[in-house]
């Protein structure tokens, strides 16, 4: 497990419609391991691995952007008011933030101390619009720094729990993460199929970069990598996986068949441990990635994490590994068998 880069990718904060922050880390880490490598003006980009004889094309897609919020007001008093759409209000109190203005500054968010509350609020859950950020700045030295409009993101704070990671944004750079890996993997291999890594924008906002970055790459089926919930108190064994158990498909009407079936193969062949996820929607960027013009297969595969949307999600070490073992042995295992029950269906 590379620490380091799994920390670099982590810690960097990509608002949706903010995804260029990141791009030149991953063209650091994947140049050299692909033909070709572009950012669009959507705030995604792409990298390709030509295949041998490289006549159709299976993308591997992972999003760059993170859950936030947006500045909505700043008070008389210097006080940042909020608005998201992303995150459940009640973990934010006392979460150290990061917001994005003429330059980045660091704020906590305050709420009315427990000390002064009324007894029946106790019970309730404060609202997003009664919190705010506090930057320990007066009104007009916070409006020379920020204003309406600038992103909010947690601050980063990397850390090892025992055989665990933790960080913000895990949902979904721990998926780039696996695709660099990936393409690593395959440096001197040929496979049969060309090897797109995908970096999508916006996933958490409208899935906007998955969407129109299909229109443009024409993927003949695609694999999205993402993350799901993971097994803890209060969240079920029907609701969450287990940590360090490997990564889960997803089995459903929306994934296709075919691909399914050879990532489970693959996971048995190599005795690569693997769970699965049953619903209708995956709720990921292949919702949306197969709906594009002609209709694109696509499989799910998800690395189990802790409390999703916060700023301290947690992983094992060992399901990203394993995801990157399945996958990647997942394209070397793809022949003209599985290409020929995958379009024999389509």
């Amino acid at each position: 497990m590379k620490y380091n880069l799994l920390e670099e990718l982590t810690d960097i904060s990509a608002f949706p419609g903010e995804e260029s922050k990141i791009h030149e880390l991953i063209k650091r880490e994947i140049s050299g391991y692909a033909e070709e490598i572009k950012s669009l003006k959507t705030g995604s980009m792409f990298a390709i691995k030509l295949g041998t004889p490289g006549k159709c094309s299976i993308m591997l897609d992972a999003h760059i952007d993170e859950v936030g919020a947006i500045v909505s007001g700043i008070t008389d008093e210097g006080f940042l008011r909020m608005q998201s759409n992303f995150i459940d209000p009640k973990i934010l109190p006392g979460s150290i933030v990061e917001i994005h203005g003429k330059q980045e500054i660091k704020g906590i968010i305050g709420i009315k101390p427990f000390h002064l509350t009324h007894e029946e609020d106790l019970k309730k859950a404060f609202p997003i619009k009664e919190l705010f950020i506090d930057c320990g700045l007066n009104k007009k030295e916070i409006e020379e720094i920020v204003s309406v409009g600038d992103s909010v993101t947690f601050y980063p704070s990397f850390s090892k729990i025992n055989e665990l990671v933790s960080n913000k944004a895990l949902d979904d750079r721990i998926g780039v993460y696996v695709i660099i890996e990936i393409f690593k993997r395959l440096k001197k291999i040929s496979p049969i199929m060309n090897v797109v890594g995908h970096f999508a924008s916006q996933e958490e906002f409208t899935t906007f970069g998955a969407i129109t970055s299909t229109y443009v790459l024409k993927p003949d089926c695609a694999v999205a990598i993402d993350v799901t919930h993971g097994f803890s108190p209060n969240v079920s064994k029907q609701e969450g996986f287990e940590l360090g158990k490997g990564p889960a498909v997803f089995i459903g009407p929306s994934t296709d068949r075919v691909i399914n079936r050879k990532i489970i193969d693959t996971s048995q062949k190599y005795g690569i441990p693997l769970q699965k996820e049953v619903g209708i929607l995956s709720g990921t960027d292949a919702t949306y990635i197969q709906t594009v013009e002609k209709g694109v297969p696509v499989g799910v595969v998800s690395i189990p994490i802790r409390y999703m949307h916060t700023p301290h999600e947690v992983a094992d070490p060992q399901d990203i590994e394993k995801t990157i073992n399945l996958l990647s042995l997942f394209i070397q295992e793809i022949d003209g068998s599985f290409l020929e029950a995958l379009y024999g269906e389509h």
